[in-house]
Parts: C-alpha cells; structure tokens; sequence
C-alpha cells in the first residue's frame, strides 16, 4: 500500500511537469525578438575616389603704357582697371587659378611713366585681384624698373592684395627658400612655378643678384649665355618638391617675330629634359606658337607638356603689327585616384584683342571707353547674330575683328583638347 502510493505520486509529479520539445504535442517556446543593441547594421559601400580636377588661366604680358592709366582714371582720382577686362574677366574669375606677367613698377608715387620705366599705380595689383587672377610673374626686363626699393615695394603691395608672386625677391632668404619656387596646391594638385627672364634692361643687379630670376650670365650685354648652373639647381629643386606638376615662365625670344628662334626652342627641350610639364613664353609682344608637347620621361613613359613660345601683350597701347593680339589659354589638369598621375586633360585658348576704338574709326562710345580687351569669337558671333554692340562693331570693324582671328589661329596653331573633367574609366 505505501509501495503503491509513493510511485502513484512520482507519476503525478512527472506529469505536472512542462512538456519538453520532440514529444507528441509540445509546444514550442516564442521566440525572442533580439534587440536594438544587437542588430547588426548593412555595411555601407565603399565609395569610388574621385580624380581631382584643377583649371588654370594662362594669360600674357602687361605692358603697362600709359594712356592704359588715363582710360581707368575715375573721379576721386583712383583708377579702376577692371574695366579693361569688362569683355573677358570670366574667363579668369571662373578658373581655379590664374596667371599673368606684370611688367612694371609700383614705386608709390607719380608720375605713373610708360616706356622705358614703366611705373603704375598700386590699384592696378587690387584690380588684378578682382578680376580673378591669383598669380603674378615678377621676372621681366621690366623687374628692376623701380630698382632694388621698387622691387620690396612692389612685392609689399601684391601682398597687401592678397596675390601670390614669383620670379622676384626681396632677400636672399627669401629667394633661397625652396630656390624660389612658388607651390600651390589647387583642388588637391600641387603645382610648383618658377619664373625667369633672360635680362633687365641694362640695368645692373649688382649686389642683390637674389632679387630676380636673370638666367643669363651676359644679361647686361650679348644675352645668350645661359647660366645652366643656376637653372640646373632650380629645376633640381622644383623636382624634389615632388609636385604632381611643374610649371616655368621664361620671359625670352626677339621681340617682334612671330616664330620661335633656335635659342628659345633649345631652352623649352631643357625645361621639358628638366621635369616641366608647362612651359609658359613672355617678352617678344606677339603671339608666337604653341603645343601639346609629348615628352620622354626616359623610362620608358611618357607625358603631355603644354608649351607656348609667347602668349603676346595681355594689356598695352603698342601699334606694332600682331601686339594688339593675345590669348588667354585654359587648361584643365587631372590626377589620377588610382596612381597618383596628373595630366593634361584639357586645353584651349581664347584669341583675344586689345581694342582702340579710333583704330576702326570709331570715336565715340557708350560710356565713353577706347580701349578694351575683347574675345574676337564672342565679337564676331555678336555681329553675325546681329548684335553691333551699340554700333561700335561696323563692318569695316568686323572685317578686322575675321582677320585678327585668322592671324591668332594662324600663328598659335592648332591647339584644343576637349575637357574630359568628370569622365572616368572602371578601375580593376
């Protein structure tokens, strides 16, 4: 009776107990949302680097004579030589960066003088700066026009004007720093510029040979025997700044001619032997020609170079045949995400000329201007599509504004290479 009674109350004890999984009937036990915390969150994808991408503006020489100051002269006595550029200043705001070369002298005190010593006043630094320009070539048979206090002061006003400069010093510290070479970095693309020019004029430097950029032992007589030593360390020192492109403006060449000579096509071969990628001409006054130049980087690869022998008078009132011609070139540079390689992978150029109306036979204005600096094609199309702007564009104007660009095509080439920013190919 009690064997009876303690398995009776083991059974009823086994069956008072939760059902387990796997037998008749269980039931299974709810699951459990995990929370928040534990959720693991979808990766998100790896963008794709993007090239960067840099434009510049590649302007010419300004001459800086002085019926230029009388044209900008405003009421209170400032001068507002912005107005030049009325016609053609986007197409140096809308770069990323900008360059021309000055020659001339801010001394800070008048007369503003012409040739032979060009001095102008400091709004002209100012005016550069509204237009878009970022840079400054300093070394021209212009440089020393004020002498060695012309060239601090000048200096001090791009400064104060917040434009970079180069070609010119100070002191000899400043001028060994980095061998006075100027590096920019633009939109991710580092870029070193070196400036030179082949004399100054007659006028000895004596004493602050820093001071500019003379690359010529005989500047102050025959002017063909080049200082390679100097030019050697320069180019050895822009090459181990290890810049993705190295860019040299060379004032050089025979004033007048619209060909490159011998001595002039031999210093672009040393630049190019020399690791630059962009070799930009000043002094003759005309345009001479350009190129895209393929070079050899001597192991087995090669790059695109950009050269123009000379870019002509960006502003002067010089009359000389070809001088009221010019152009503004644009580049586009990529470098590669993958590689690191920057190239070429864009270039054109603007053919421009510098107006005075009473050459066409046009003696009034509206607003009472006579010289401008003008895009020929956008002239030219204006006309074609019925716009004279304002009666100045007769037909007799027209007619110059066909030659002057023929002249422009003819003499700087055939030189255009489509922009390809945004275009890129699938990386393994």
């Amino acid at each position: 009776m009690r064997r009876f009674t303690a398995i009776s109350l083991i059974l009823c004890a086994l069956l008072a107990l939760p059902a387990c999984g796997g037998g008749p009937g269980a039931e299974l036990p709810a699951p459990v949302a995990p929370s928040v915390g534990q959720l693991s969150p979808t990766p998100e994808p790896t963008p794709e680097p993007e090239p960067s991408v840099a434009t510049l503006t590649l302007a010419g020489d300004l001459v800086m004579h002085t019926p230029l100051n009388s044209e900008v002269l405003q009421p209170d006595g400032s001068y507002d030589y912005t107005l030049l550029f009325e016609d053609v200043g986007h197409y140096v705001s809308e770069s990323d960066y900008a360059l021309c070369c000055l020659e001339a002298a801010m001394t800070g005190e008048p007369p503003w003088t012409g040739y032979p010593m060009f001095h102008v006043p400091d709004d002209l630094a100012y005016s550069l700066k509204e237009v878009g320009f970022d840079l400054i070539n300093m070394a021209s048979n212009h440089a020393v026009d004020g002498f060695k206090p012309g060239i601090d002061r000048t200096l001090d006003v791009l400064d104060a004007a917040g434009l970079d400069h180069v070609g010119t010093y100070r002191s000899q510290s400043e001028r060994d720093e980095n061998n006075g070479i100027l590096v920019k970095e633009i939109n991710g693309i580092s870029i070193a510029f070196l400036n030179f020019t082949y004399g100054t004029n007659g006028i000895p430097i004596d004493g602050f040979e820093y001071a500019v950029n003379v690359y010529n032992h005989d500047y102050m007589t025959t002017l063909v025997d080049v200082n390679y030593d100097m030019l050697d360390a320069d180019m050895a020192a822009a090459r181990a700044l290890d810049t993705d492109i190295i860019a040299v403006s060379v004032h050089w060449g025979a004033e007048y001619l619209t060909a490159a000579n011998a001595y002039q096509k031999d210093l672009a071969d040393y630049f190019f032997e020399q690791g630059a990628d962009l070799v930009i001409g000043g002094h003759p006054h005309v345009p001479e020609p350009m190129e895209l130049r393929e070079i050899d980087n001597g192991d087995g690869t090669t790059r695109t170079g950009f050269l123009c022998y000379c870019l002509g008078n960006l502003l002067s009132c010089q009359i000389d045949p070809y001088t009221d011609l010019s152009a503004m070139v644009q580049l586009e540079l990529t470098k590669d995400p993958y590689t690191g390689e920057t190239e070429i992978t864009g270039c054109e150029y603007i053919p421009m000329l510098m107006v005075n109306l009473p050459e066409y036979g046009i003696y009034s204005s509206p607003g009472g201007w006579q010289r401008r600096l003008w895009d020929i094609r956008a002239a030219i199309a204006d006309y074609e599509s019925g716009d004279d702007r304002g009666g100045l564009i007769t037909p007799y104007f027209y007619n110059c504004l066909v030659n002057a660009l023929d002249d422009c095509e003819r003499i700087f080439g055939d030189v255009y290479l489509p922009a390809s920013a945004g275009e890129s190919e699938d990386k393994a």
